[in-house]
């Protein structure tokens, strides 16, 4: 069996110590699960070292953003269920920036502290190895992770199990609710409780949603019977078009029109332009909707500046690159490399604090960056006239 799982995971000196490592584990040492093999690999390509254990910390953490909101009441009644054992609960967002957590013992609060799992520290997989939290993020699966089977040898004495939250209306990825507690505490019960936490706050999701999407709903329904011109209605989570307006966007156009519509509503502005993904762009003129006194979205009036079919010359251009970065992008890195975090960003460029990290992730992935350190390196070479390499 070992010479197997050499074969299909190579020779990789990392893998390997710690599949020595297991087979050396006092008591009753198992082959590691094809799961976590998968994960060490991933690990160890990633650079990381299991001597080594170094969180990455962000400050930016949004705790009152949709899922800050939708997870609260679950996260405080799971919290008191669990009160007066050692096992403690963990929410993070899409990237395992731990946004909240709830532990049921105060002995307990050092063995948290001591391992760095509370609010602004990240425990994705790229930094910090196989753990439950950053696994089940890159294997969209639930995942429990059990002593020896995480990556860094500091984590060896914890169990975890993990499950991911997801946009009902949308299927994205939105964060993770996790169980850690000391190893030798852990219990069955762990995952499925993770699991019935995670389907209330997307329940709790849905319903604001539906909520929120009845105003936006009507709304574009009325405007629809007095117009022949290309309508949407858009939100933070909705894409809603008419005929007209069909045949210029897609569902990959949202984000760009509601960030579009955010400018004009928060500066009082008539309108503004926006590139769609086919290339067109459009002046987007548009007026808020409201659920109350709170914005739920916005009915968008489009009208091309280019015929349909063409597209306006342009100077960025290309899947990967810094030719390839939008102007909505280059003004995201330029904050960030003035030091701003995600929150400063958005209230800067009226835009929401998501969609600051919607534009980072797509900086990283197109200039093949892993952190706002090296993008802030490449922003300033380019400023200084160096050329990409």
């Amino acid at each position: 069996m070992a010479q197997n799982m050499r074969q299909a995971h190579g020779d990789d000196p990392t893998v390997q110590s710690l599949l020595q490592r297991a087979r050396e584990t006092p008591g009753d040492p198992r082959n590691p699960r094809e799961v976590i093999l998968g994960s060490w690999s991933r690990s160890a390509a990633a650079g990381l070292r299991p001597d080594r254990f170094e969180v990455p910390y962000d400050a930016d953490v949004d705790d009152r953003g949709r899922l800050a909101w939708a997870s609260a009441s679950v996260l405080d009644r799971v919290g008191a269920d669990l009160e007066g054992t050692s096992i403690g609960l963990v929410l993070t967002d899409d990237r395992g920036l731990v946004v909240s957590r709830r532990i049921g013992e105060r002995k307990a609060v050092g063995l948290f502290d001591q391992i760095q799992l509370a609010p602004g520290f990240l425990y994705g997989e790229t930094g910090i190895g196989t753990n439950a939290i950053g696994t089940a993020i890159a294997s969209r699966a639930p995942t429990v992770v059990q002593a020896e089977e995480h990556f860094a040898q500091v984590l060896t004495g914890m169990a975890c199990a993990a499950t991911t939250v997801t946009d009902p209306a949308t299927g994205r990825l939105l964060g993770v609710v996790d169980l850690s507690c000391a190893a030798a505490d852990a219990s069955p019960l762990m995952l499925p409780l993770a699991k019935r936490a995670a389907w209330e706050i997307e329940q709790r999701l849905l319903e604001g949603s539906a909520l929120g999407e009845r105003p936006l709903q009507e709304q574009f329904v009325q405007a629809g019977q007095t117009t022949k011109a290309a309508l949407a209605a858009v939100s933070d989570n909705t894409l809603l078009v008419n005929a007209a307006a069909a045949g210029l966007i897609d569902a990959g156009d949202r984000e760009r029109l509601w960030d579009c519509a955010l400018q004009v509503l928060h500066r009082g502005q008539d309108s503004c332009e926006c590139a769609l993904t086919s290339g067109v762009w459009v002046t987007v003129r548009c007026r808020a909707v409201l659920d109350g006194s709170r914005v739920v979205g916005a009915l968008v009036r489009l009208e091309p500046t280019t015929p349909v079919g063409l597209t306006r010359p342009r100077s960025r251009s290309g899947a990967y690159g810094w030719d390839s970065v939008t102007e909505a992008e280059l003004a995201v890195a330029r904050q960030v490399s003035q030091g701003l975090t995600n929150r400063e960003a958005a209230a800067r460029l009226f835009v929401s604090p998501s969609t600051i990290d919607f534009h980072l992730r797509q900086l990283f992935r197109k200039l093949e960056v892993r952190s706002r350190v090296e993008l802030t390196r490449v922003v300033l070479q380019q400023e200084a006239g160096v050329p990409s390499p």
